[in-house]
């Protein structure tokens, strides 16, 4: 199936239960701020990733939460973009105990469903230099972020930063290739006003550049610092370490150059 092509599918939360097994633990994939990620099967054996979002502390908070998200993903067409297949946003009615009285509150499901990532998420293939993959899917990796990244920040009408680009965030397809995911975060930025200062909290902790830290400055150089932290643990290892810094100047660019011709 062209995930590109397609638009994404209203599924009810029935159906997502079923196709998860009643979101067992057998099934999760993963866990973040924001929710927890299931597998789900289709009755075509078609392989989905189904994120239900926890409940934030008010129910506009939730609601801007889901929006958000389901906003940014819903335009986003790109082979190193996470693509968005399905969702659901259901409201039940249920018949709870409340300060000694039995009311009809209201249960609301809140579910992103994605293409299912075969390999997952890249923060499980790092490695040291010495082990793991080779230069040539390292490099392919890094390259496939900086496209998606490219895409976000250029490619747009209104540009988009992702705001907590991490491994975590980047998930691998069978093949290695990375597709930018979770935009839980992410804001679009309209016409001359691409630079913000803001108190909310943004991002995770090492990833985050000086300006944000110090004065809470918001522009495209976020996601860039952030890609570079993902660049050096891609190429070193979670640890951060490489022989290369034991090397002069003028024969570590000589190794860059030496193996991008090999790529």
């Amino acid at each position: 199936m062209d995930l590109v092509s397609v638009e994404p599918r209203d599924l009810s939360f029935h159906l997502l239960e079923e196709i998860t097994d009643g979101f067992s633990e057998e099934r999760k994939l993963g866990s973040g701020g924001f929710g927890k990620v299931y597998m789900g099967v289709l009755k075509d054996g078609e392989k989905i990733a189904v994120k239900l979002l926890h409940p934030l502390p008010g129910l506009e908070d939730s609601d801007q939460q889901f929006q958000n998200e389901f906003d940014n993903l819903v335009k986003l067409r790109h082979q190193n973009i996470v693509h968005l297949v399905g969702y659901c946003y259901e409201i039940q009615k249920r018949y709870v105990d409340y300060n000694g009285r039995n009311i009809f509150a209201e249960d609301i499901r809140r579910v992103l469903c994605f293409e299912y990532m075969q390999k997952g998420s890249l923060d499980k293939y790092l490695s040291d230099e010495c082990s793991g993959h080779g230069w040539n899917t390292r490099y392919a990796i890094i390259r496939g972020i900086c496209k998606g990244l490219k895409y976000l920040h250029e490619e747009l009408e209104s540009p988009i930063y992702h705001l907590d680009l991490k491994p975590a965030n980047v998930l691998l397809d069978e093949d290695m290739t990375p597709k930018i995911a979770d935009f839980g975060l992410s804001r679009f930025f309209f016409g001359e006003e691409q630079t913000q200062v803001t108190k909310t909290s943004m991002g995770t902790l090492g990833y985050l550049p000086p300006e944000y830290i110090e004065r809470g400055v918001i522009s495209n150089k976020f996601d860039i610092f952030s890609l570079g932290v993902v660049i050096i643990k891609i190429m070193t290892g979670p640890k951060g370490y490489s022989r290369s810094a034991e090397m002069l100047s003028h024969q570590f660019s000589e190794l860059v150059i030496k193996k991008s011709f090999l790529y």
